[in-house]
């Protein structure tokens, strides 16, 4: 008996150090199980508080707490445990509504502020910049699938997303153009569409949702184009795609999602720009693709700054109905608006995002108040004196990489207010440098050595031409 007590201690003990033996000691570990960083070693190089008065044993409490061996496998039993026998989701990010439904956690629900209005003015500035230029612009609301199918949230959740009424009358008052999927996708579920699976993907439209949405947006487009063409579901192979788990989790489900797969090939031609192109480190999709097909048929070239709603599954919609198209993951690049069309030079531009990603996290107030574009060159033109000047081959300087070619200037008057370059023909927004010189990339395939460099400033215009 004693023998036995003895052997049930020392199993006890072992049971007790085999998580601590298995302490993941690795700095920067991203949980697939709750897809969040865990803590750092509060006492090492890579720890970043949350708050600058955060008690040193809270961090470490922390720090065990998500360090500490078999974790993983302990959460996953207990959620696992509480929805089979409870019928109840334990998860930092989803939570469960009526009828089986996933939502995301909605904790966030603001009210219209400055915030938003400061949303708005970038939108405008950037409207403004378009249609200077007869460039058509749109701008597209994504509803999150919490405000479609408010109905399905559980007794007692109260969603609010009345900000988004005041953010849409607000557009109207601008005279912003735009397309509202939302009442599109509340009339799609009312006649028995699934639109948003019931499980998988908290947050996004599926396949078929993205169909009736691009084809939303792209009917809107028509105002422009009214040639430009309309997606059918027998364009596509429509197939169904079995999903064990919900996103970024390991929470087990069981669930198919349409999936539509475009019959036509697509040359896509991404490589010979990513490599190149600056995107945010954090938000990095860019792709083009070009459709011989919808070219021949008179189809723009279309930028589109998206979010996940496009870059998940609206793309093979767009990719099918534009001559180009051009796109790149909205959010922090947003801001660097004139960058992207110095060279790309579209034919039209579309802004889309979803609801739930209007916040600073995504778009910062700062970045977004601060945004600078050139009004046209030939507006200012009409209202200004022009004086013409020489500049020499040396005040030029000319950067290849790759597809795309870089081109500075010097020489040219430093307290500028709008510099602008034109080239074969087209006329490209220039920024200021440090060292008081101007630059803009383009790409490499519109670079001409017959180049023009204009400034602006106090009502007068200057032109530079270069000396042969």
């Amino acid at each position: 008996m004693k023998k036995i007590k003895i052997g049930t201690i020392i199993i006890f003990i072992v049971l007790l150090f085999i998580p601590i033996l298995k302490f993941n000691w690795k700095e920067n570990v991203v949980s697939e199980i709750d897809n969040r960083t865990l803590t750092n070693n509060p006492l090492g190089p890579n720890y970043q508080p949350e708050n600058d008065d955060d008690d040193l044993t809270d961090a470490l409490d922390n720090y065990l707490q998500d360090r500490i061996g078999f974790r993983d496998q302990m959460i996953y039993l207990y959620t696992v445990a509480n929805d089979k026998l409870f019928d109840k989701m334990v998860h930092p990010t989803y939570t469960y509504g009526k009828d089986g439904y996933v939502f995301f956690n909605a904790e966030r629900q603001p009210e219209f502020n400055e915030y938003h209005a400061t949303f708005i003015d970038m939108i405008e500035k950037i409207q403004d910049y378009c249609e200077a230029r007869n460039v058509p612009f749109l701008f597209v609301f994504e509803p999150a699938k919490i405000s479609v199918l408010q109905d399905e949230l559980q007794e007692g959740i109260n969603y609010n997303n009345d900000w988004v009424k005041t953010f849409m009358s607000e557009l109207d008052d601008r005279g912003i153009n735009y397309v509202d999927n939302t009442s599109l996708l509340e009339e799609k579920t009312d006649e028995g569409e699934v639109v948003f699976n019931k499980k998988y993907n908290a947050g996004h439209w599926n396949d078929l949702g993205a169909f009736y949405g691009c084809n939303n947006i792209l009917t809107k487009m028509q105002t422009w184009y009214p040639q430009l063409h309309i997606n059918e579901k027998s364009e596509y192979n429509i197939k169904e795609k079995l999903n064990t788990t919900l996103q970024v989790s390991e929470f087990p489900i069981h669930e198919y999602e349409p999936i539509f797969e475009l019959k036509s090939a697509v040359e896509d031609i991404t490589k010979d720009y990513e490599d190149d192109l600056y995107v945010d480190d954090q938000y990095r999709h860019f792709q083009y693709v070009i459709n011989e097909d919808r070219k021949e048929e008179g189809a723009p070239k279309a930028l589109v700054f998206q979010g996940s709603y496009m870059n998940g599954m609206g793309y093979k919609f767009l990719e099918n109905s534009f001559g180009e198209y051009i796109s790149v993951h909205d959010y922090r690049n947003i801001t660097y608006f004139d960058y992207y069309y110095n060279i790309f030079q579209p034919d039209c531009v579309i802004f889309e995002l979803a609801e739930y990603t209007l916040e600073p996290v995504y778009f910062t107030q700062y970045d977004m108040e601060h945004i600078e574009l050139n009004p046209n060159e030939q507006d200012i033109e009409e209202q200004a004196e022009v004086i013409s000047e020489s500049l020499n081959q040396e005040d030029v300087a000319v950067g290849r990489r790759g597809n795309l070619c870089d081109i500075t200037v010097t020489g040219i008057d430093e307290n500028a207010t709008y510099v602008y370059m034109k080239m074969k023909g087209c006329t490209y927004d220039m920024r200021k440098n440090e060292d008081a010189s101007y630059s803009v990339t383009i790409d490499s395939k519109n670079y001409w050595n017959d180049v023009e460099f204009i400034t602006y400033q106090a009502g007068k215009i200057t032109k530079y031409s270069l000396v042969q």
